[in-house]
């Protein structure tokens, strides 16, 4: 039997150092404090608290909030070919809920025709050619 990785939806800001991009991950993802190790004058890095002890982040990395509130980062090259940007499409405002669709999906979606627009368009040729 076969079986699929469910897709999980994260949230992440890539690591640079600059005011911006740390008020983001503050205020976006929630890590707080925000902790800057400048040992290095020329290679700051982002001490992060994990379950596993605290890890380091350095520029360019992705701090990624995981699924149930836990921060750890990842490189980029590691990122990219693991997550891809998503698209949450409200279903009810009112229990906020979203469903997710990757972008696969979501043009394969989009490429087909409408049912009522196909209707629409052969009864049109068959008007043009005398049929109806």
């Amino acid at each position: 039997m076969k079986y699929r990785k469910k897709p999980v939806e994260i949230e992440a800001v890539q690591f640079a150092d600059d005011p911006d991009t740390l008020i983001k991950i503050n205020d976006v993802l929630g890590l707080d404090p925000v902790n800057v190790s400048y040992e290095g004058p020329d290679n700051p890095v982002l001490k992060i608290p994990t379950l596993k002890g605290v890890m380091t982040a350095q520029v360019g990395d992705y701090i990624v909030k995981g699924v149930h509130g836990e921060f750890y980062p990842c490189k980029p090259d590691i990122f990219e070919e693991t997550y891809e940007p998503s698209i949450g499409l409200p279903i009810d405002i009112s229990k906020a809920k979203c469903i997710s669709i990757s972008t696969h999906e979501l043009a394969e979606i989009l490429g087909k025709p409408i049912e009522r627009e196909v209707d629409k368009q052969s009864r049109r040729e068959r008007r043009r050619k005398g049929f109806l």
